[in-house]
């Protein structure tokens, strides 16, 4: 197996255990032209990007996280010879997670109905107009004039940032910038993997 292929390997691995998501639920691919090339010479690569699928956390399921790292450095020397990923720093990221309409009308307690840019939800058997926002992680879906519980957003895997939302069709997409690797991804000194 390649380095890459052994890299990446791990990386799904750790975020598996992390977020106890179903079997195959996880993805990682790492990207650099030369990948080994540019290892060797700089001990970075260009771009590691890691997803999960059907998160749940505190009762509240997401259809995806990921986080998507730009300028990764990584230590070469284990990586090389021990064949363990540790990343220890990089120039930017962006991490990303979904909740879908679905999930959110089901914690809630109240049908929603997401279409780009609003969203829309039938409290006291009438259907309104909402707009989302999140503060101090807690999402609010607010409605002129009526009550909708908020929703705290718990700390996820991959999303160590406060989020920004943005509606979208079907799901909720929260977003934030991230300037260090997630904890999940690190590669603890004392992990050592057998391969």
């Amino acid at each position: 197996m390649g380095v890459r292929s052994v890299a990446e390997s791990q990386l799904r691995d750790r975020v598996a255990t992390e977020a106890a998501v179903p079997a195959g639920a996880t993805t990682a691919r790492i990207e650099s032209f030369p990948f080994l090339g540019r290892l060797l010479t700089s001990g970075t690569v260009a771009h590691i990007r890691v997803a999960a699928a059907d998160i749940t956390v505190e009762g509240l399921t997401f259809a995806r996280v990921a986080v998507d790292l730009e300028e990764v450095t990584l230590d070469r020397d284990r990586l090389l010879a021990e064949r363990k990923v540790v990343l220890s720093d990089l120039e930017r990221g962006t991490a990303v997670a979904e909740v879908t309409q679905e999930d959110l009308s089901e914690r809630l307690g109240v049908t929603v109905t997401l279409e780009a840019g609003r969203a829309r939800v039938r409290v006291a058997g009438q259907t309104v107009t909402a707009t989302a926002s999140v503060t101090n992680n807690t999402l609010r879906l607010s409605v002129a004039g009526l009550s909708v519980p908020a929703l705290r957003i718990p700390r996820l895997p991959l999303l160590p940032c406060v989020a920004d939302a943005e509606i979208l069709p079907g799901l909720i997409r929260l977003t934030c910038s991230v300037d260090e690797v997630p904890a999940e991804l690190v590669g603890r000194p004392l992990d050592e993997v057998k391969l």
